[in-house]
């Protein structure tokens, strides 16, 4: 069989028998969150799969990870797979001068996707993903585009790419369009785009980066990578498994794992701190029967007077013992109220939400690093690309039991700092109240996993001390 090989893989379909397109079929097939999400009738509108091949005419396309999986089937057959290469890689004119040294870890996946072009590496917070994707930058020498999904971390993107390369990075995204050799884009930004526009703008690059990797399961994500002819693709991640059973589209978009770094490794090196867990009881309840409680069970929550004051006596006592803390919460308006009355107790605070101008979140980031706000109330805004080494203490003033979330808000914490000593993430436990008792002992497995540390080791009962 004769494959064709750009942004994805295009097979004749008169040259692959039908025993393959049925396995390729079956083994494209991930769930659909749009039928997952739906109940009653409009369930029926959706697919409950989705199949990641498509035919056109005599064309069949698979996402350019799939290139093993063909393979396989053709194999199967008695058949070989050739390929014609169309990937793109034009030559870099910028010169580059890298101002850092990669660590063993970093140069080693910069090394494989060399060689194999495409792939995700799985890194901890704060063990240096975009330091590792810069270095790939400096050795592939192409032109690359950065993508990504808020513009704070296109701004911190753009920033780390000046001080580590001497790079101007251009920008797509808040209503700016500058292209340059090195761009930072916003993927929801490019998906807007007319796509003769959007393939002309693809194909000047022969590297793309995808930074918080996990989210190319979204449609518009893969949307914009899957048009993209760069010969090297990058996916970073700190959490690459899904609860939602697309974990697989990584693979198929993105390529294979190159590399994954596990928590133990940085701690042992000294790359990341570790920290310890301590539980804030409080004595919040409510009626909670079936999911449908579940929405006006945190409305109470939010607004439960008792809760909210032990949590802020709690974050004063950190902040006034010299902590720069990170309160967080789901919900912009308990971020608000929390923020307010830390300030009228007299401790430097500030809500950090989407409803805060980015310059504004700008500025409150550089006062916090610099030492000049002792406490952040934030939403999940937080949970990527929030770079704050002076963090010592974390929050959880909001349920929850997400994967990934609980992973990334430990791992804001264990980035070492000479100011902060021991870092201590504060879980604040609702026991009274079953489901949120659950979801705290399911945190507490990700705490454990990540701290390497038996669950029977992490702090008990009691508040901050």
């Amino acid at each position: 069989m004769h494959a064709a090989i750009d942004s994805g893989i295009r097979l004749d379909v008169r040259e692959v028998p039908r025993q393959i397109q049925e396995a390729l079929c079956e083994a494209l097939a991930v769930p659909n969150p749009r039928a997952t999400r739906r109940r009653g009738r409009r369930a029926s509108e959706y697919l409950e799969r989705e199949v990641l091949l498509e035919q056109r005419g005599h064309e069949l396309r698979l996402p350019r990870g799939a290139i093993q999986i063909l393979r396989h089937y053709a194999h199967a057959r008695g058949l070989t797979v050739t390929c014609e290469d169309h990937r793109v890689m034009p030559p870099l004119a910028l010169p580059l001068t890298p101002t850092f040294t990669l660590r063993e870890y970093q140069a080693a996946a910069v090394g494989r996707l060399a060689k194999v072009t495409q792939g995700i590496v799985v890194v901890p917070c704060g063990g240096g993903k975009s330091r590792l994707g810069m270095g790939a930058m400096a050795q592939l020498r192409t032109p690359t585009l950065v993508l990504v999904h808020t513009l704070d971390l296109a701004d911190q993107w753009r920033e780390d790419l000046q001080q580590a390369l001497g790079v101007t990075a251009g920008l797509i995204g808040g209503g700016r369009v500058r292209p340059a050799p090195i761009t930072v884009a916003l993927v929801q930004s490019l998906a807007t785009w007319d796509r003769a526009e959007l393939d002309r703008f693809l194909a000047g690059f022969g590297f793309v980066i995808l930074d918080e990797a996990h989210h190319v399961s979204s449609r518009m994500f893969r949307a914009v990578v899957d048009r993209c002819p760069a010969r090297y693709r990058l996916g970073l991640t700190a959490t690459p498994d899904r609860e939602d059973g697309l974990s697989s589209l990584l693979t198929y978009y993105l390529g294979a794992r190159l590399l994954e770094v596990p928590h133990q490794q940085l701690l042992d090196s000294g790359v990341l701190a570790s920290a310890r867990i301590r539980c804030l009881e409080t004595a919040f309840t409510y009626p909670y029967n079936d999911a449908s409680d579940y929405a006006p069970m945190l409305d109470a929550l939010v607004t439960d007077e008792e809760r909210n004051q032990q949590v802020v006596d709690a974050v004063v006592a950190e902040a006034e013992a010299g902590h720069v803390c990170l309160v967080l919460s789901g919900r912009v308006e308990h971020c608000e109220r929390l923020a307010a009355r830390l300030d009228a107790r007299g401790v430097r605070a500030a809500a950090l939400t989407a409803a805060i101008r980015r310059v504004d979140r700008k500025r409150l980031l550089a006062a916090a690093r610099a030492g000049e706000v002792s406490v952040l109330v934030a939403t999940s805004l937080a949970d990527e690309g929030l770079d704050l080494p002076r963090l010592g203490r974390v929050f959880l003033a909001f349920p929850g039991r997400a994967r990934a979330g609980t992973t990334q808000r430990l791992g804001r914490l264990m980035r070492p700092h000479a100011d902060k000593g021991e870092a201590v993430l504060v879980d604040v436990v609702d026991r009274e109240v079953p489901i949120l008792r659950r979801h705290h002992l399911e945190r507490r497995k990700v705490y454990a996993e990540v701290l390497g540390i038996p669950a029977s080791q992490l702090g008990g009962r009691g508040g901050p001390g």
